[in-house]
């Protein structure tokens, strides 16, 4: 059970053997949309939002996006043939190949599905404050987009320094994510995850867990965080389309001569609201995919 071949633009070929255009504007100029979904007993979990989100980019892009139904067969292959249930699957598309930098200049969008093995996911996640910052008016911020570089640098900094992933904020100190998560913390009995003006992305496990919040009723709400409102939270998680829900036990940061720790008491994977919105989310999934 590999992840070993790949839909590349109508074809399913060996990973290895895959090929793109040089010319290609997702090489060229970054121009790339992609969404990483979960599959679960072969069925990609939201995979109507997760297409939602991607179409949106693409127009943003000023390319028009590939039939819905052509994209949903893609995957289905792409799954049959890697004999894979159970999965991490990955959809990218660029606006297509062309040699001008300017927009609409591609042809046909370039279409890549891939589908990997779960790999077993760690239980919780320390956080450290990275010195990127987010730019929460980029144009492109509501898209999941291939110009990766600034969670990529802070992941990097986070793991250099022995935690497992980065927070990071915006130009004027508001939390707007993980690198490769959006974050919620518990305040005052309330979960509360930074606001999509502050630069998070719109991620599509992010809005089930706020559905989720309301059908439990645990009190939850999108609003500006900084570290300061971290000397208040109880609780923290991440959330993501593979990983799920993810405790987290400490945020850990440095700016200039000052630095600080945000550690709830005990074990962060303990906490009620937390297990409470990790297993209503685990039943949801299977719910949708079975």
């Amino acid at each position: 059970m590999s992840g070993g071949l790949a839909w590349v633009n109508g074809e399913v070929v060996p990973r290895a053997e895959a090929r793109v255009s040089i010319d290609d504007f997702g090489l060229r100029y970054g121009l790339t949309c992609f969404e990483t979904m979960l599959a679960r007993h072969g069925r990609v979990f939201r995979l109507a939002q997760h297409l939602d989100r991607l179409e949106a980019g693409l127009r943003l892009f000023r390319a028009v996006p590939p039939a819905r139904a052509a994209l949903e067969h893609a995957i289905e292959k792409v799954l049959r043939a890697n004999s894979l249930d159970d999965a991490s699957v990955r959809l990218s598309v660029t606006p297509g190949a062309g040699t001008r930098p300017a927009l609409p200049a591609s042809g046909d969008p370039t279409v890549i599905v891939t589908a990997d093995p779960l790999a077993p996911m760690s239980p919780r996640s320390r956080l450290w404050v990275s010195s990127v910052q987010i730019d929460s008016e980029r144009a492109w911020r509501r898209a999941k987009v291939g110009q990766f570089a600034p969670y990529l640098l802070a992941r990097a900094e986070a793991e250099d320094l022995g935690f497992e992933d980065a927070l990071l904020l915006d130009y004027s100190g508001r939390i707007a994510e993980a690198a490769t998560a959006n974050v919620f913390f518990e305040l005052d009995g309330v979960v509360v995850t930074p606001s999509l003006a502050a630069g998070a992305l719109p991620g599509v496990t992010r809005a089930a867990i706020l559905e989720l919040a309301a059908a439990e009723g645990v009190p939850a709400r999108e609003g500006d965080l900084t570290l300061d409102d971290l000397g208040r939270a109880t609780a923290g998680f991440l959330t993501s389309s593979v990983a799920g829900v993810v405790p987290v036990t400490s945020v850990s940061w440095r700016a200039g001569d000052a630095s600080g720790e945000w550690a709830p008491s005990g074990l962060t994977v303990d906490r009620r609201i937390v297990d409470v919105i990790a297993g209503a989310y685990e039943a949801l999934v299977e719910a949708e995919t079975a």
